[in-house]
């Protein structure tokens, strides 16, 4: 694609989907629109890509660049703050972006330690690769209390949900698979079990706060986990059904349809069998 016709379509999808949030959910609007904006520029900071700029042009014009570079990502997501009159985040904006100049992310170098253990790598692995956003989301469960907003405290539990179906991206190599040695019905309940097992472990600073701050309503808190358990364990059987392929755009109008009750009764079973029918290959 050409970049000028990219640079257009990116800004016409940003502008979409502000115009949909601020309509839609305009008290979190933007708190996701600041997070968006902060998730881009930590893309931009990655380790190896700093380096190069380094080797190429020395620390003091990479500075530089990544300011500048920063300060171009903010200008569509400044602009849409400014015309939805959210004016303190669009000032706080630019000062986390010069902020964000100065951070590299490195997941191969640094080894955070995380309580998902060896056992399927996914958590372990996407922890690692998101713990900035993850922080981010934790802090938008810490604004929500501030605030006194339940509603964005729930959110805020259900995003991260979101976040852990997406370590299910990309699945593991065959023979990964195959060294579990049993079958395909086992392999799939073990890696389900995992998989509720971790996400509450991701949840839970969020779900403590929130139940300690809002005790009256700890059972609304506890279903927006449920649901986003729910959501992951579609993702998993999703990216298992197309094994050893990745998800496409038809697996997630699938998982869309979960989202209306009365496909739930079609969509897992269906998910389900065609993934065991894929681990037969491998598994016994």
């Amino acid at each position: 694609m050409n970049p000028v016709l990219g640079h257009i379509v990116i800004l016409t999808l940003i502008a979409l989907a502000g115009w949909l949030l601020f309509i839609k959910i305009p008290s979190y609007a933007p708190y996701i629109t600041l997070l968006f904006c902060i998730y881009g520029q930590s893309i931009l900071s990655q380790k190896q890509r700093s380096d190069f700029l380094y080797i190429v042009y020395g620390d003091k014009t990479k500075r530089r660049i990544r300011i500048i570079e920063n300060l171009i990502v903010n200008i569509p997501f400044i602009t849409l703050l400014l015309i939805e009159s959210q004016y303190i985040e669009a000032a706080v904006l630019p000062v986390v972006s010069v902020i964000m100049a100065f951070v590299e992310v490195n997941s191969k170098s640094i080894v955070l330690p995380t309580p998902f253990s060896k056992k399927p790598y996914e958590f372990a692995v996407g922890f690692r690769k998101t713990f900035l956003f993850v922080l981010l989301i934790y802090a938008l469960s810490v604004i929500s209390v501030c605030v006194n907003n339940l509603n964005l405290g729930l959110f805020s539990v259900f995003v991260l949900c979101l976040l852990c179906a997406t370590y299910y991206g990309k699945v593991e190599n065959e023979y990964y698979v195959w060294i579990f040695s049993e079958s395909p019905n086992k392999y799939l309940m073990h890696k389900i079990l995992t998989a509720i097992q971790h996400t509450f472990l991701m949840t839970l600073p969020a779900v403590v706060l929130l139940t300690v701050f809002f005790p009256d309503n700890w059972w609304l808190v506890l279903l927006a986990t449920a649901i986003g358990a729910f959501l992951v364990i579609t993702f998993l059987l999703a990216a298992y059904s197309v094994y050893p392929g990745e998800i496409g755009l038809l697996e997630l109008i699938f998982i869309l349809l979960v989202f209306i009750p009365p496909f739930v009764l079609v969509v897992i079973p269906y998910f389900y069998v065609r993934s065991v029918n894929r681990l037969k290959n491998i598994l016994v």
